[in-house]
């Protein structure tokens, strides 16, 4: 099986001009992309979906997110993960961007840079598909009760924390949607 390759960056997200392997160390100072993603219904629920029970935080819920892989922008890598993860497939026009900063070293995969973003589906219209190996379950909930389910300890910690540091875009961009 090939190695996912990452581009390299540095902390203001210019290119290094080197790869960083999946699972290899990450040199000190060098950052690589991940972005995350709420789902969230025409009618207001979020999606959140159970990890794979072999994964890192197995058996965890979260919402959609991972590494963008090299060559990807943060919003080819977001409309793939949500693709990927839950069959969701939107354009980019759909995504709307929360915010985009650094985050420690998580899992030994070094710092990143994250770029969140909130996306408003139609579920009678897209048909929510786990992936295999990845996800195990989803649950739409209310975004009052996401926000419930965020703060128990079956919910992935560094997503709540990173939700949490960021919530009032998240509550701003979702209440205008719903205007």
């Amino acid at each position: 099986m090939a190695k996912e390759l990452w581009d390299a960056y540095d902390r203001e997200g210019n290119l290094l001009g080197f790869d960083l392997v999946r699972g290899e160390p990450v040199p000190k100072n060098v950052y690589h992309l991940v972005v995350e993603v709420l789902a969230v219904t025409a009618d207001g629920r979020a999606l959140i979906t159970k990890r794979h029970p072999d994964k890192g935080w197995g058996s965890c819920w979260e919402y959609t997110g991972g590494s963008i892989v090299k060559g990807e922008t943060p919003v080819e890598g977001a409309l793939r993960e949500l693709r990927e993860e839950t069959g969701i497939a939107v354009s980019a026009g759909d995504l709307h961007p929360v915010y985009a900063g650094i985050w420690p070293e998580a899992c030994g995969m070094g710092s990143a840079i994250y770029h969140s973003f909130v996306v408003f589906f139609d579920p009678s219209v897209q048909t929510i598909r786990l992936q295999e190996g990845e996800t195990v379950d989803y649950k739409l909930l209310s975004y009052e009760e996401f926000k419930q389910v965020l703060m128990e300890d079956s919910f992935v910690d560094v997503v709540r924390r990173r939700f949490l540091e960021h919530q009032a875009d998240f509550d701003r961009i979702i209440a205008e949607h719903f205007k």
